[in-house]
């Protein structure tokens, strides 16, 4: 009954310690530069949100849209800095409802909804961004106030 019990121990204990560390491989900040903050690592491709490219394009209370770029860079796990593709994405967010969306198309006013505890399938790098996004302009999280939403990942950003 003693080894049973450790191994489900351990178990849970390589199972839940991986979710604070996942990200450990990827450096916080892009080359060192503080404009460059890291919103998501996946398969040794990270991406980072480039703080200068921030652009608050509609500043109407309860309603936000906030466009800003988003770096790839593939093998950061492993040291490599030099930058895959740069995109750029628009989000909306409804302060009320506590809805952030994407555009699907840039400039096409085509917004998918992005759920705030939605898997990384369907929100991947662009909820992350998003957050981070608001934060940098209001100081302020979105999804982050949330009893619900886990902020691990930010915990050095913010």
């Amino acid at each position: 009954m003693k080894k049973w019990l450790l191994l489900v121990v351990a178990f849970c204990c390589f199972v839940f310690g991986g979710f604070n560390t996942a990200n450990a491989n990827y450096p916080v900040h892009l080359n060192g530069d503080p404009n460059f903050i890291l919103v998501d690592g996946h398969m040794g491709t990270a991406w980072y949100l480039d703080r200068s490219s921030l652009n608050v394009q509609k500043y109407a209370p309860p309603h936000y849209i906030i466009a800003v770029n988003i770096v790839s860079v593939r093998n950061a796990d492993r040291g490599n800095s030099d930058i895959n593709s740069v995109t750029t994405k628009r989000f909306l967010y409804n302060w009320n409802t506590r809805d952030m969306y994407v555009e699907r198309n840039l400039n096409a006013s085509d917004w998918r909804y992005l759920r705030p505890n939605g898997s990384w399938a369907e929100t991947g790098v662009t909820m992350p961004t998003g957050e981070m996004a608001f934060y940098l302009a209001y100081n302020l999280k979105f999804y982050g106030s949330m009893s619900y939403f886990n902020p691990n990942f930010y915990a050095k950003a913010f």
